[in-house]
């Protein structure tokens, strides 16, 4: 149950990653990565800071997940 707990985390993080860069693309013509597997599934590297990429995935989709929470609760 934990596991699939994480992923959601993982997957909410990689889905509002790809949101965010298709508006990027969509505003300013960037040419970021237009693939949402791109954004899912990523490799893990580790940075100068000590964390991969799936540790900040998660980090950021427990937030995502508290936005999303907050904002049930103050529409309701």
């Amino acid at each position: 149950m934990g596991h699939l707990i994480q992923k959601l985390f993982f997957a909410l993080r990689g889905f509002t990653r790809w949101l965010y860069y298709m508006l990027l693309n969509m505003m300013f013509s960037k040419n970021f990565e237009k693939n949402i597997g791109y954004y899912m599934f990523e490799n893990e590297k580790v940075d100068n800071t000590g964390m991969d990429s799936n540790k900040k995935n998660f980090i950021i989709g427990i937030f995502i997940f508290i936005l999303i929470l907050f904002l049930i609760q103050y529409y309701e």
